[in-house]
């Protein structure tokens, strides 16, 4: 946090566990609208979990992970290659919008390599030198516009010097208690991701472009996803794929692709929760009160397989069973945790 209000961006970096030792911390950040990014790479959990598997079970968390409303922005790279991308993309919205952005990545994407084109980095950086020319006058959180920090150091040449900290504040930073001023910073901090959701591009549907089956993504599973969509459409299926870059805040423009497809599944490495839905399928169920939206999940720390996406998508359907499958022969027919009825029953990891 002090490195990022000296005016050069930080970056750090931990899993699940540790972001959970920061969340007050991180709550300051948005507080006094600091550019910071935060790199989670998932693994099981909670606690000390699945150390070394992999899952995508920390969404909410990136997203609600602090106390009070405390505005983030959330993204998800889908390969190595886009790990790269996407923290280019984070730095420029961390520092046009003054916002932590969670980088969410896992266990899958940080152990995996990846051969891709190399970078022409003379395009993609920028000088990250702090800004220390002289100002008349300086208030860091004017009302109508999205906040903007000088370095410390900065001369204001009116001589008043705006204030940090995580007590609610008025223009130049100072403690207020005021009931209305606290509405409006609050509106000012979450219309500003509302701002940043109308320059996010809408993700492309691969495959049909309407149909009976649209499947969901984010993070990691965007090769199985892929590959199930285009071998299902192979056996005629009418059936597309979409993957979310930007969890926090939804890009504008999604709800005009839902009514074209009769079920939407989101695809996750976490658990159905109390109430049968994923964590993305909860946040879009919540979002566009689309009730067809519903989900394939498995929480047993490996990476989706394309037939595990059929054969959880399509129930029944024959061509999903018979997708040829290499290495050890099954074992089981069910790892899903209801289907656990005594030790016996619980297969060991990499089996099957």
């Amino acid at each position: 946090l002090g490195c990022s209000y000296s005016g050069y961006l930080a970056v750090t970096g931990s899993a699940g566990p540790g972001i959970s030792l920061k969340a007050e911390a991180i709550g300051w950040a948005s507080m006094a609208e600091i550019p910071l990014i935060i790199c989670n790479i998932q693994r099981g959990g909670p606690s000390t979990g699945l150390p070394t598997n992999v899952e995508q079970s920390d969404l909410h968390q990136a997203i609600f992970g602090s106390h009070g409303d405390s505005p983030r922005v959330v993204l998800a790279a889908a390969s190595v290659e886009d790990c790269f991308y996407i923290a280019i993309e984070a730095a420029r919205i961390a520092r046009k919008y003054s916002t932590p952005v969670f980088i969410l990545s896992d266990t899958s994407l940080a152990t995996r390599i990846e051969a891709f084109d190399e970078p022409d980095l003379s395009k993609l950086m920028v000088d990250p030198k702090p800004d220390l020319t002289p100002r008349q006058t300086f208030k860091p959180y004017p009302i109508d516009q999205i906040t903007q920090h000088v370095p410390p150091g900065t001369r204001i040449l009116d001589g008043k010097y705006p204030l940090l900290a995580g007590l609610e504040h008025d223009e130049m930073g100072h403690p207020t208690g005021s009931p209305k001023l606290h509405m409006a910073m609050t509106a000012k901090r979450r219309n500003k991701l509302r701002k940043l959701a109308e320059e996010i591009p809408v993700p492309e549907v691969y495959g049909d472009q309407e149909g009976d089956t649209l499947l969901v993504g984010w993070g990691s599973t965007y090769g199985p996803i892929h590959d199930a969509a285009k071998m299902a459409r192979e056996q005629g299926e009418k059936i597309g794929s979409l993957h979310l870059r930007h969890i926090h805040p939804l890009p504008n423009g999604l709800e005009k692709i839902w009514p074209k497809f009769k079920r939407i599944v989101t695809v996750e490495m976490n658990d159905q929760g109390l109430y049968g839905f994923g964590q993305l399928a909860t946040i879009l169920r919540a979002r566009y009160c689309e009730q067809k939206i519903e989900s394939v999940t498995k929480t047993d720390g490996l990476t989706f397989r394309v037939k595990e996406i059929l054969d959880g998508v399509f129930k029944g359907r024959p061509f999903a069973r018979n997708i040829p499958r290499d290495g050890t022969a099954t074992v089981h027919t069910d790892t899903g945790a209801e289907n656990v009825k005594s030790l016996r029953d619980v297969v060991p990891q990499g089996v099957g």
